[in-house]
């Protein structure tokens, strides 16, 4: 209740100060017309630029889905919920200030809420309460950062912050920092489900290279589907599933679970190269069986990325060793070594063909990890291949972009996975709309099986200001 009142105060406060700065300047229009009566020259001062800016978004966005598919709310619920048709109704609102201070300092404070009204109209629905928490209402910070330079050299931003590693735009690899908004698996690009994480980060310029050092305080971790809701059918997936469901347990933000990280990133002509390590949150939950409960534990990451522009063509790899991660249905801690290689084509005008392919290679793997028929199922394979193909094209100079995005498993795609078809048209200034189609393609894998039928169609409505 703290954190909702203080950014409540927090947006209230933004509004207020955008309107006191929009005073702040003498409109002087006109004035150089006036018949000069003096012989004294006339001075006249130049408006200053307001230290305050304020921006935001405000969105509708709806989606429906147009296969029949009934989701348990809870164990005993013998008919469940059927989720064809609308499903969302949410309006929400993003605002964020910027202000600059001095020559070489900034602060960014930006927030966002909503409120999605389906909870209300289909009140017939019996939802979970956790459905209800996730869904229903959000309020909460995003970006909130003191960013300068400390010298010539060294660089320092102070606060909740994104920072992206590695080059793929489909496939997480490097990219380790921040946790994911999985809320709505499939809906939403990567770039746009990053959760802001605080922490303090200092960047050194040298040359061709920037090395980078981040000292990470918050412990967030990811957020999900709750159990028993649309996209968390537990009952589809786990062969015991307890009543309620085993809960996420938050991470506490303390001395013990600080986080650190590095990286050195050099751009030169033609091609660039990343180096990381990482000591951070893992981005995945085991089941504790001490506690009874989902945890996320601590995981050590090192990595490296490049990419090479050739001509028409840019050509992109990662690779990453994870060390400790926990998995469900053994007690062992496992290394794994990620991979990846892809290609962009830009040689048609106005249009980007992507194709990206990883692999996740468990070592010490255990055969039970694979098996349905564990109680604490694991659901993976020695090797875990995904397949990423993105199509974008834009039309009348950028009104209309039209993209594709096919994202499979499996080396055959046997484990399913999705596809997604969205066309954003700039209706009018400052005003967008998104519309697209998802399909969740069936597969092997018992998630994937669980959703097959969530297809949905979703149009989303924004103005910018």
């Amino acid at each position: 209740m703290l954190g909702k009142y203080f950014l409540s105060i927090s947006l209230i406060s933004l509004l207020t100060c955008s309107a006191l700065a929009d005073d702040m300047g003498d409109d002087l229009a006109g004035f150089g017309e006036e018949e000069d009566v003096s012989s004294e020259p006339l001075h006249v001062e130049e408006e200053k630029e307001s230290m305050f800016t304020l921006s935001g978004d405000l969105a509708f966005k709806t989606n429906a889905g147009y296969k029949s598919h009934r989701v348990k709310a809870y164990k005993s619920d013998s008919k469940g919920i059927d989720y064809s048709g609308i499903n969302q109704a949410q309006t929400s609102l993003y605002l964020q200030l910027d202000t600059k201070f001095l020559d070489d300092w900034k602060m960014r404070i930006s927030g966002d809420t909503y409120y999605d009204a389906i909870y209300d109209i289909n009140s017939h629905n019996d939802y979970n309460s956790d459905t209800k928490d996730e869904y229903r209402t959000q309020l909460r910070f995003d970006d909130v950062y003191l960013q300068g330079r400390l010298t010539r050299d060294l660089d320092l931003k102070l606060g909740r912050q994104i920072v992206v590693w590695g080059k793929s735009d489909s496939i997480r690899i490097t990219d380790v920092i921040n946790p994911l908004d999985n809320r709505l698996p499939g809906m939403t690009d990567i770039e746009d489900l990053r959760l802001s994480v605080g922490m303090a980060k200092f960047d050194y310029y040298q040359g061709d290279w920037n090395y980078s050092l981040m000292i990470i305080a918050e412990s967030r971790i990811m957020l999900e589907a709750p159990a028993r809701s649309e996209f968390f059918p537990v009952d589809n997936i786990f062969p015991v599933a307890p009543e309620p469901f085993l809960d996420l347990k938050d991470t506490a933000t303390s001395w013990d679970n600080m986080q650190y990280a590095m990286a050195a990133n050099g751009v030169f002509s033609g091609w660039d190269l990343s180096f990381y390590a990482a000591d951070v949150l893992d981005q995945k939950w085991h089941i504790d069986l001490k506690t009874k409960t989902r945890r996320v534990s601590k995981i050590k990451m090192l990595g490296s990325a490049v990419n090479v522009a050739l001509g028409s063509w840019l050509l992109k790899s990662e690779v990453a060793f994870l060390d400790g991660i926990k998995y469900n249905s053994t007690q062992d801690e496992k290394n794994r070594f990620d991979s990846l290689v892809g290609v962009d084509y830009m040689g048609i005008k106005d249009t980007v063909l992507s194709l990206e392919f990883a692999n996740r290679h468990i070592f010490d793997y255990e055969s039970k990890m694979s098996s349905e028929k564990e109680i604490r199922p694991d659901y993976v394979d020695k090797d875990e291949k995904q397949t990423a193909i993105r199509l974008t094209r834009s039309f009348s100079n950028e009104t209309f972009n039209l993209s594709a995005l096919f994202s499979m498993y499996g080396s055959e795609w046997q484990y399913g996975g999705f596809s997604r078809l969205w066309l954003d048209y700039e209706l009018a200034d400052a005003l967008n709309v998104s519309a697209g189609v998802v399909d969740y393609i069936d597969g092997d894998k018992a998630y994937i099986k669980s959703i097959h039928n969530n297809d949905k169609v979703f149009l989303d409505i924004t103005y910018s200001f």
